[in-house]
């Protein structure tokens, strides 16, 4: 697991000091998707038509990303609904949803005449499934006032080096986040860029018998007049033409000193990313026009031709840079981007009993016979009541996941859509992946081959040589000098061992072992829908998705027949009694900037109405509507 103690990039280089330039920032771009039609309210064609009807049938054809398409799309049939705000996406699960999302007014600081009375805002439980008491608006606004730090001045507390009569900041709850935040700012705040060419008397006065970009520019002007003078100087000779405009026809054409100037361009303004609260100094870059000029206009009217159209813009790699960066967003170590996101969510959901794990069994998503691997980087889950229990890593769920992407510049080579429909599917695979195990709920794994004939009965071809090279003869049975040399040798005992032999088993004995595949699910971990609405039979799945420097929180509402066909490959025999069931709907909010400080609190208001939402306590329904088989 990565540790912050040593990767936090952190006062290891000052944005004042002139040292070499990072690579270019990469533009801050997301995926647009125009997704398919879904197919209601019957299921696409492909789930029961064709040499190889079914969903497994197209993702085994899947041998690499590009090979994902707009079909992939087409077959899982996923209803997608354009992006919305908080109070939308709470509003199409339940009637009292909306009252778990705290009013904006809880971002200011709240009264100091004490704690609120009840209100219509809170939410009407005190308790929340886990036993814990509801968090209240003084827990909320302690950790949201950590969010509206300025960048810069957090940065400055995390190396001790705050700017004389700033009093330190006190990072507590979001520290973690805070750290993370940094690191990534050494890859994508682009706010403080200055790329400042090669100075002239570094060039003129270098050792290096390597000519730099402006000395070649300018050595190739002065061999340009040269031939310019001559041709006019032949002219005047054969036919006596003397230019009105030329005083001294072979002297060289003075050249202007190389201006160090550098032409300001603000960097966001062409779409790059930065931070929405450290102030915004222009981006410097040099121009292409800061180049050795002529005093004089060409001397000729061909002399135009002759003109060096093949000019290449300064190197500035020989530069030299100040600012933030150490590379560019495409370079940052993908950890970065999972320890930000995830420190900007822990605070929120310890709040409500609830902590991050990763899946201790590679997550994969259950299609039928095979199992498709899917990202998912961390997972909330609810702690047990029991501490014995929690103690032995015992959890709870899962509540929501999250979803770290690398993917950068999107479109860049040149077919956006399909990045976009590769990454919708990423992200569909994560929340498919939640689906089916919180619909593990009060069921047990069946493992691979369980019960079949080839977990249970012993076959062997009786060639020679034994079942695997071992034995003597042809027979299963062991060769009478192997049960001889058994019993000459004794058991050594040992210390607690009931005088038994524990011996490690040899590859015979391991391969004449018969059993099913390996379990898919965890051991310790009690699935459950937590947070489901026990009335109806659809489920909402929660999962935070992130790219760049930014967050999304999507919505999947599905039907538990269409988890039951994705798991089993199995169709309700008649017709169900909700006809969109073959259709998950997707819902997804804007992507918020972790850089600004607006977008960050507008997320965690929003992060934490879910919460409380998934965590409410409710009564369980008397015979709890699972699955409709007609």
């Amino acid at each position: 697991m990565f540790s912050f103690s040593g990767g936090l990039l952190a006062g290891q280089h000052d944005c004042r000091k002139e040292r070499p330039p990072p690579s270019r920032p990469v533009p801050v771009t997301f995926p647009s998707l125009t997704p398919p039609a879904p197919s209601l309210p019957n299921p696409p064609p492909a789930w029961s038509e064709g040499p190889l009807p079914g969903i497994p049938a197209h993702f085994i054809g899947l041998k690499k990303p590009s090979d994902v398409s707009v079909d992939t799309l087409a077959l899982l049939n996923i209803t997608f609904e354009p992006q919305c705000d908080f109070e939308t996406l709470l509003s199409s699960l339940s009637n009292d949803a909306q009252s778990h999302l705290p009013p904006k007014s809880w971002l200011e600081t709240p009264d100091q005449r004490g704690p609120e009375t009840s209100s219509t805002s809170e939410p009407s439980v005190s308790l929340l499934s886990n036993g814990k008491r509801v968090p209240d608006r003084n827990e909320f606004h302690v950790r949201a006032k950590e969010l509206y730090f300025k960048n810069e001045a957090a940065f400055s507390t995390l190396t001790r080096k705050a700017d004389a009569g700033q009093a330190p900041l006190r990072l507590a709850h979001f520290r973690k986040f805070w750290e993370g935040l940094d690191n990534m700012a050494y890859y994508w705040d682009t706010s403080l860029d200055e790329y400042i060419p090669p100075k002239p008397e570094h060039v003129d006065g270098s050792d290096d018998k390597t000519p730099s970009p402006l000395s070649a520019i300018a050595n190739a002007k002065s061999q340009e007049n040269d031939a310019e003078a001559e041709i006019v100087s032949k002219l005047e000779a054969t036919s006596g033409f003397t230019s009105p405009n030329v005083e001294e026809p072979r002297k060289k054409a003075k050249t202007e000193a190389v201006s160090n100037d550098t032409i300001a361009l603000p960097m966001n303004s062409l779409g790059f990313g930065g931070s929405g609260s450290v102030p915004t100094r222009p981006a410097f870059i040099s121009s292409s026009t800061d180049l050795p000029a002529r005093t004089a206009p060409p001397k000729v009217p061909w002399a135009m031709n002759m003109e060096h159209r093949s000019q290449k813009p300064v190197d500035l790699s020989k530069g030299s840079y100040r600012g933030y960066r150490i590379g560019n967003g495409a370079e940052m170590p993908d950890q970065y981007r999972l320890e930000c996101v995830r420190g900007f969510l822990e605070p929120i959901a310890w709040a409500f009993g609830v902590t991050f794990v990763p899946h201790r069994r590679p997550p994969v998503l259950l299609l039928e016979h095979m199992r498709f691997p899917v990202r998912m980087n961390s997972v909330a889950w609810r702690g047990p009541a029991d501490r014995m229990r929690a103690r032995q890593g015992w959890m709870e769920g899962p509540v929501l996941g999250i979803q770290c992407r690398a993917d950068t510049n999107f479109g860049s080579t040149g077919n956006l859509e399909a990045e976009s429909i590769l990454d919708a599917v990423r992200e569909l695979g994560g929340m498919l992946l939640l689906a089916q195990e919180r619909a593990r709920e009060g069921k047990t794994e069946r493992r691979s081959g369980e019960g079949k004939w080839w977990t249970t009965q012993h076959r062997w071809g009786g060639g020679p040589g034994g079942e695997v090279g071992e034995a003597t003869g042809a027979s299963d049975a062991p060769s009478q000098d192997a049960m001889v040399k058994a019993e000459e040798k004794p058991g050594r005992p040992r210390l607690g061992s009931n005088l038994k032999d524990r011996r490690r088993a040899t590859p015979a004995e391991i391969w004449n072992v018969l059993r099913p595949g390996n379990p898919l699910w965890d051991p310790k971990i009690v699935y459950e829908a937590i947070g489901k609405d026990r009335s109806v039979e659809w489920d909402e799945v929660f999962m935070v998705s992130s790219l760049n420097h930014h967050i999304s929180i999507l919505k999947l509402r599905v039907h538990p027949l269409y988890v039951r066909y994705l798991t089993e490959g199995i169709l309700p025999e008649g017709t169900p009694s909700d006809p969109d069931w073959c259709s998950p709907k997707l819902q997804r909010t804007r992507w918020f900037d972790l850089f600004n400080i607006e977008d960050r609190t507008e997320s965690m208001r929003g992060i934490w109405g879910i919460m409380s939402y998934l965590m409410r306590s409710q009564e369980r329904v008397k015979g709890d509507v699972a699955m409709s088989s007609a």
